[in-house]
């Protein structure tokens, strides 16, 4: 009787299209409204989103990634995040979220589903944040750690395309509620180099203290910026290390 008891409390809590219409992080989602936000919601947003602003940011993020010299291989991940914490940035003190943008323009369907809405109104509070990786359940479902505040969080990668995570590696990317106390990456983390993640934390807690300050978005792109010189730095010193040895032996 137990047992039953508390299966009836899981499902009467359950968010649904006909029972609540704030979003709440901790509350579990029906399947049938997880999969309604997974497969059709976020893939019409994120393409909205993608049209209306990718040209208008494009040619500014080029120039810092340029200045930053990341590898080709991860250029794209890095772009696709700074895309995602420019919007955020730009956002976030604008009377018209880009949420709201997007709600206006759907109005007719997101009118007869607040909890979608309310889901939606979710990204405009989400901050690009830097994590290491505390526990794997496998590829997809890990165990995060925000390096600021220690929390731990319940990820799953939904990227068919995302690279594989390591234990004690430092990822960056801006996490969204899926219900249930889980939370998903909007795109792929950027995943720096192990090499780098041992000597990254310390240098990301120091330096988010020194723009303690500025907004959590300003704060983020100064700290980036660092990491990324220092990720630089090391892979070029191992590079040109193991270059030098392999040429000395040969």
């Amino acid at each position: 009787m137990k047992e039953n008891r508390t299966t009836e409390k899981v499902v009467a809590f359950a968010q649904s299209q006909s029972s609540v219409k704030a979003f709440r992080h901790d509350y579990p989602v029906s399947d049938e409204l997880k999969e309604d936000l997974l497969l059709k919601v976020y893939k019409d947003f994120t393409h909205y989103i993608i049209n209306h602003y990718y040209t208008l940011y494009r040619e500014e993020l080029s120039v810092f990634i340029d200045d930053h010299h990341p590898r080709k291989e991860k250029w794209q991940s890095l772009e696709s995040n700074l895309f995602w914490w420019k919007l955020m940035h730009d956002s976030n003190e604008a009377e018209v979220t880009f949420t709201d943008d997007y709600i206006e323009d759907n109005r007719h369907t997101l009118n007869k589903k607040p909890l979608v809405a309310s889901w939606l109104k979710e990204w405009d509070k989400a901050v690009p944040k830097f994590y290491y990786i505390g526990y794997k359940y496998n590829d997809r479902v890990l165990v995060v750690v925000d390096m600021l505040t220690n929390e731990t969080l319940d990820v799953i990668v939904y990227a068919p395309t995302a690279a594989t995570p390591k234990k004690g590696e430092i990822v960056m990317g801006t996490l969204i509620p899926i219900g249930d106390a889980l939370y998903f990456p909007i795109i792929d983390f950027y995943h720096f180099d192990a090499e780098a993640s041992k000597q990254l934390a310390p240098l990301i807690i120091h330096n988010y203290d020194k723009h303690s300050e500025a907004s959590r978005y300003e704060a983020f792109i100064h700290v980036l910026s660092v990491a990324l010189q220092i990720e630089r730095i090391i892979f070029l010193e191992n590079h040109q290390n193991t270059t030098f040895t392999t040429f000395t032996t040969s």
